[in-house]
C-alpha cells in the first residue's frame, strides 16, 4: 500500500479550524451529526439556495493503492471510535488508515478505474458495512435550483441501478434538500423493490464541502470564465487555474487541501456516522462534492479533467464506496452506477428537444 504523502496527515487542530461550508449558504463550523433512520424533517436542516455551475450530461485510468491517516475527531462516540480504528491503529484519536484497492474482494475495476456498484455490493461480506456516496441521476436542464427534477432517462438510470442492488435487506437513504437527489434515492429503492422508504435530508453531504467559502461566492467569481466545473476539476487534479493572473490567487484560498479535506470527509462524515445507519447506505449528493472525492480516492488517477480534451466530467450516479469490515478496516473505492463513470457534457442527450 502506498502512503498518501505525510503532509496530508490531519493534525487534531485542523478539525477545529476547518469551517464546514454549505451548498450555496453558510453553515455552522460545528460538524453535523448524521440523522438516524427516523422520519424526514426538512425543518431540521439548512435550506440550500442553489447548486450553481453544475454541468448536465450523460455518458465512460487505473486505481492506485494508497493510505491516509487522519485523526479521529474527539467528538466521536465510543461506537464511532471503534469503527474508525483499523487493525493498524493503536488508540482513539490516533491515525487510522484506509486503502483504495479491494484487497481480498473479488473485484476488478473497469478500464477507467471505476468499480461497478452492483459488483461491490455483491462482493462485500455481510459482516461489513457499505456507504455509497454518489451524484444524483440525470436531471432537467433548467435553473430551478432545488426544484429541478429527474428526467425520464434519469428515473430509468436510477431504477436500473436499483436492480443491480436488489436483495432482501433494506437500505438507509439520505440526500441533500434537492428534489433530484431525493428522487434518485426513491428510484433506486423502487428498482430494488423497496417500498415506503425514508429518505433522510442531511446537509452533511452538501456540494460545498471542499470549499472554504459558500458556493455562491465561487460562482460569482468564475461564472463568466467557464463556470464552476472547470475550476473544481483544476482544483481536484492540482492543475493551474485558468485566468491565473486575474483570479488564481483568490481561487487558491477558496478550496481546502484536497487530501486533508478528503480524509476528513471519510473519517468524520462517513465512517464516524456509519454506526447510525443500516448495513448499506445510499447517500446522494452533487457533482461539486463527488468530483473531488473521486479524484481523492483514486489519487488523481481517474481522468475527470473537464478542463482539457476529452473534457470528461463525473457522470450521474458515480461516486465512492466506503467499506468498513468487522475489524474496523476501511476501504474506499471509486464507483459507478451507470455503464461508465464519466461523461462528456457536450454529448449529453437533451431530452427536452425530443
Amino acid at each position: 500500500m502506498k502512503n498518501i504523502y505525510a503532509k496530508y496527515l490531519v493534525a487534531g487542530l485542523f478539525v477545529g479550524l476547518c469551517a464546514f461550508t454549505g451548498c450555496g449558504d453558510d453553515t455552522p463550523a460545528a460538524f453535523p451529526v448524521a440523522p438516524n433512520t427516523g422520519a424526514v424533517s426538512s425543518s431540521s436542516v439548512d435550506q440550500p439556495q442553489s447548486q450553481p455551475g453544475e454541468i448536465q450530461s450523460s455518458s465512460s485510468v487505473s486505481v492506485s493503492s494508497s493510505e491516509s491517516s487522519p485523526l479521529i475527531p474527539s467528538s466521536s462516540s465510543s461506537s464511532a471510535d471503534a469503527i474508525l480504528l483499523s487493525s493498524s491503529a493503536v488508540a482513539p484519536n490516533g491515525p487510522f488508515t484506509f486503502v483504495t484497492t479491494p484487497g481480498t474482494l473479488a473485484l476488478t475495476p473497469d478500464v477507467d478505474g471505476f468499480y461497478d456498484m452492483g459488483d461491490v455490493y455483491k462482493a462485500v461480506p455481510k459482516t461489513s458495512k457499505i456507504a455509497f456516496v454518489i451524484r444524483h441521476s440525470k436531471r432537467e436542464k433548467n435553473n430551478l435550483g432545488t426544484e429541478s427534477s429527474l428526467t425520464p432517462i434519469g428515473i430509468q438510470m436510477a431504477q436500473t441501478l436499483g436492480t443491480k442492488l436488489a436483495s432482501d435487506e433494506s437500505f438507509y437513504y439520505s440526500s441533500t434538500n434537492f428534489l433530484r437527489t431525493r428522487a434518485t434515492c426513491e428510484n433506486i429503492a423502487a428498482g430494488r423493490g423497496e417500498t415506503g422508504i425514508e429518505v433522510v435530508t442531511w446537509d452533511g453531504i452538501n456540494g460545498g464541502y471542499f470549499l472554504t467559502v459558500p458556493s455562491d461566492s465561487l460562482d460569482a467569481l468564475v461564472s463568466n470564465k467557464g463556470g464552476n466545473p472547470k475550476f473544481i476539476a483544476q482544483y481536484s487534479y492540482g492543475a493551474p487555474y485558468s485566468y491565473a493572473a486575474a483570479i488564481g490567487a483568490v481561487l487558491s484560498t477558496y478550496f481546502y487541501d484536497l487530501f486533508e479535506r478528503g480524509t476528513q470527509f471519510l473519517s468524520e462524515v462517513i465512517v464516524a456516522n456509519m454506526p447510525n445507519w443500516k448495513r448499506v447506505s445510499i447517500l446522494v449528493s452533487h457533482d461539486m462534492l463527488v468530483e473531488p472525492l473521486i479524484a481523492f480516492v483514486s489519487n488523481r488517477t481517474i481522468n475527470l479533467k473537464v478542463y482539457e480534451s476529452p473534457f470528461r466530467w463525473v457522470n450521474y450516479l458515480s461516486g465512492i464506496a466506503v467499506i468498513v469490515d468487522e475489524a474496523g478496516a476501511v476501504t474506499a473505492l471509486p464507483v459507478r452506477g451507470d455503464e461508465v463513470g464519466w461523461m462528456i457534457p457536450r454529448d449529453e442527450v437533451d431530452e427536452s428537444a425530443q
